[in-house]
């Protein structure tokens, strides 16, 4: 069963990006187009149009069969359709350039598994809590079960792997003082949480850190991803927007507790 991980070097990568590819060819055709926003005045391109930059991962937006699907692509659109939203997806694989967009005004906001630090606050708003999780080191497992790290300790003088820019880039740091030594973080510039997973999967990759609800989804997909080892404590994590919208910031908190009644 687990033959199937193991493609010849360089073909995973491919894979990995032509999967995105066509995640991001069918979200060029789908979007809510019911009126509902007033114009923007950022030179955001379609007047009245959501521009949503959403992470390509099990919980923002991916491609199943010839389907889209993801929690927080799901919840997006719901929100559009309920009030006549219009709304046109952005995906990506790194996080570091959706926020540099935003920043930019290119994007209305940033749906992604965002931890809402004290940091990142200095650069954006962010709605309310989407989801409470925290971050795991996901790794490869043997046929006995056993894995090459068991706690944080023995991260000590070790290589963690992430995307480029991740915000998780800081709790790594911070893990290393708690410990009382330097974890080394690799910073990936080409592939998303999700890919990264793949790799350690296909045992290209020796581990990663990500979100525990992108790991709990690709464990369902790959049974020997270890994802047992905590990095951090529990997390809010919300969406992000520019600090000039505050009302858009507003709107889409009072949207999400509309849903979550």
């Amino acid at each position: 069963m687990f033959k199937r991980l193991q493609p010849r070097r360089g073909q995973l990568a491919a894979s990995i990006l032509l999967l995105a590819g066509a995640v991001m060819l069918m979200l060029s055709v789908r979007q809510c187009s019911a009126p509902g926003l007033p114009p923007r005045d950022e030179g955001i391109a379609g007047g009245d149009t959501l521009n949503v930059a959403i992470e390509l991962s099990p919980t923002g937006v991916n491609l199943s069969g010839d389907t889209l699907s993801g929690l927080y692509y799901d919840l997006m659109r719901e929100i559009c359709r309920r009030h006549s939203v219009p709304v046109t997806f952005h995906p990506f694989t790194l996080l570091s350039t959706a926020l540099d967009g935003l920043e930019e005004g290119k994007y209305s906001m940033v749906v992604s598994d965002i931890p809402a630090t004290a940091r990142m606050k200095e650069r954006f708003i962010f709605t309310d809590p989407v989801e409470v999780d925290r971050i795991v080191l996901v790794q490869l497992a043997d046929s006995a079960g056993n894995v090459p790290i068991t706690n944080q300790v023995e991260l000590a003088g070790k290589e963690v792997f992430l995307p480029k820019g991740s915000p998780v880039v800081n709790r790594i740091a911070s893990l290393g003082r708690e410990i009382g030594d330097t974890i080394i973080a690799r910073q990936d510039s080409l592939y998303s949480s999700e890919q990264l997973l793949i790799l350690v999967a296909s045992g290209e990759r020796p581990n990663a850190a990500v979100s525990r609800a992108v790991a709990e989804k690709m464990k369902e997909r790959y049974p020997r991803l270890d994802i047992s080892l905590g990095l951090s404590f529990n997390q809010f994590h919300s969406w992000a927007l520019n600090p000039r919208d505050s009302l858009l910031r507003d709107s889409v908190s009072a949207w999400l507790r509309e849903i979550n009644r």
